[in-house]
């Protein structure tokens, strides 16, 4: 959240970013926010679609172009509410760590297997549900 609009961004190593934020203001209170992940493939470097959505609702979306074909950091955190590593935006790198003020109650997050092809794309989702 940033100044009441959700956003996401995927950096790529700083050769590329890519960001997706709500097309309003999210109200204050308590909301179920999710970031479903697919990629078109399994193979590294694949491109991946993220769509934002709160309360079941679609707030957002941004297609990667290509995403890391690894793990990003040996030396990064998985921060919840708070950026402690590098931020991962240039866009708050000022205000770091950048916390939330708000209440996380709880972050679900699920990986599900690729489904057996069925078209073009084996997509293989991700979701974050925080709560």
């Amino acid at each position: 959240m940033d100044h009441g609009i959700l956003v996401y961004e995927y950096n790529m190593l700083i050769i590329d970013r890519f960001q997706a934020r709500s097309t309003v203001e999210i109200a204050p209170g308590a909301h179920v926010i999710t970031v479903d992940t697919r990629f078109a493939s399994p193979q590294p470097t694949a491109p991946a679609t993220v769509t934002l959505a709160v309360d079941g609702a679609q707030v957002g979306a941004v297609v990667v172009a290509r995403t890391v074909p690894a793990a990003f950091s040996a030396s990064e955190t998985f921060g919840v509410g708070v950026d402690l590593g590098s931020p991962v935006s240039p866009d708050y790198f000022d205000r770091r760590p950048f916390r939330f003020d708000g209440t996380i109650a709880r972050v679900d997050v699920e990986v599900f297997d690729p489904a057996p092809p069925r078209t073009i794309q084996n997509e293989r989702p991700i979701r974050w549900t925080c709560r």
